[in-house]
């Protein structure tokens, strides 16, 4: 196979409807960023969830208590809600490389946001990251503990045979058929669509469309007059423009066009401060 490839999942509501939003990008522990914001009493905590096939680890940072939040992937576009008057920390794990918590099953997460203990990924880290004064600080904090007190996901034949597939599913833009990758694992289309659920709790089959929806995403970002085109959407890997359009519709919540006019009202509104680490 090919070098591997990243696909980095995007929420791009959250990012520009946000107060106070800023980003850290990363390559370390299956976690693709951290991001903070601000919900300041009075103002709307509602933002709008795209699916991205990943999971979210939260922090809200009030000023007498933090909740702690687990959310996986949305299945369609749905509201995405939080507390007001909180300060919100969070972080996003790549596609099949999230840490849970001991307690939850990957499947308790998608399309949820479940509340867990303030101790589940350690004693005292809620408290070291309502402390802590910047993003940056946060997320050396929660990397710590992550890699003190969890463990990544073993490297048995079920997630050798996960990330063969996620590969093969992102070098083909989303579309490969489970009878190929059957005939190129040599395992059955049955054992593989358990194991890939096992571990994203979604099924491939859901897991491309998402693929092929962030891609697009990525590209009407990049070059807005493109947005709804017939030349983008084959090359994110939809069979034609209205497949793109039916998923788009779907998966954001609005058109290709009513989105690109939104990007060109928050960007000349507001900057969002993203920063890349390696």
């Amino acid at each position: 196979m090919e070098d591997k490839k990243i696909v980095t999942p995007v929420q791009p509501y959250l990012t520009l409807d946000a107060e106070d939003y800023q980003e850290i990008l990363n390559r370390r522990m299956g976690i693709s960023s951290f991001y903070e914001f601000n919900v300041k009493n009075g103002n709307s905590g509602n933002f709008r969830a795209v699916p991205d096939g990943s999971t979210d680890l939260v922090f809200g940072i009030g000023e007498k208590d933090v909740k702690v939040l687990v959310g996986g992937t949305v299945l369609k576009a749905k509201d995405w809600e939080f507390d007001d008057g909180r300060y919100y920390f969070g972080a996003r794990f790549l596609p099949g490389k999230c840490i849970l918590p001991k307690s939850l099953s990957i499947k308790e997460v998608v399309n949820a946001d479940v509340e867990i203990d303030l101790n589940e990924y350690g004693s005292g880290l809620t408290e070291s990251l309502a402390e802590a004064s910047d993003v940056k600080q946060r997320a050396q904090i929660l990397m710590q503990y992550l890699s003190n007190n969890q463990r990544e996901n073993s490297r048995d034949s079920s997630h050798v045979l996960e990330e063969y597939m996620r590969q093969r599913i992102y070098a083909t833009d989303g579309n490969i058929s489970i009878q190929m990758l059957s005939r190129e694992t040599g395992y059955s289309e049955c054992y593989i669509r358990r194991v890939f659920k096992e571990i994203h709790g979604i099924s491939p089959k859901e897991f491309e469309r998402f693929i092929r929806f962030q891609a697009f995403l990525g590209e009407i970002t990049k070059s807005p007059e493109q947005a709804g085109s017939e030349e983008t959407a084959l090359n994110c890997g939809y069979y034609d423009q209205s497949h793109m359009l039916k998923d788009f519709r779907v998966f954001a919540g609005t058109t290709p066009e009513k989105y690109k006019n939104y990007l060109a009202a928050k960007t000349r509104s507001k900057n969002s401060t993203v920063v890349k680490i390696e």
